[in-house]
């Protein structure tokens, strides 16, 4: 596959979870790029943090469990900051 193509289909399959979450099945079939594919842009984008799990439940095509993936940064778990260097409202050392 050339790359502008892979481009292309990764573009498209972005903005079609941006509309609402989905399965790859879904997402293959409203698209039209083969759900193999989609599957391996998946893992990209998770490795780029640009994809979320919103929920499991049975797909409303196959009616087989799957995941629904979204690119909408609303479905996103808000980041937690990290209590290894504690705010100083909570640290535990008394000011003077």
């Amino acid at each position: 596959m050339k790359d502008s193509t892979k481009k292309a289909q990764m573009r498209r399959f972005y903005e079609c979870l941006k509309e609402r979450p989905m399965t790859t099945k879904m997402a293959s079939v409203k698209s039209g790029i083969q759900r193999c594919n989609l599957t391996r842009y998946v893992a990209d984008f998770e490795k780029r943090g640009i994809i979320t799990v919103v929920e499991e439940k049975k797909c409303e095509i196959t009616k087989h469990k799957a995941k629904y993936y979204s690119t909408d940064p609303k479905y996103f778990k808000p980041k937690v900051q990290s209590s290894l260097f504690p705010n100083k409202s909570n640290s535990g050392v008394l000011e003077r």
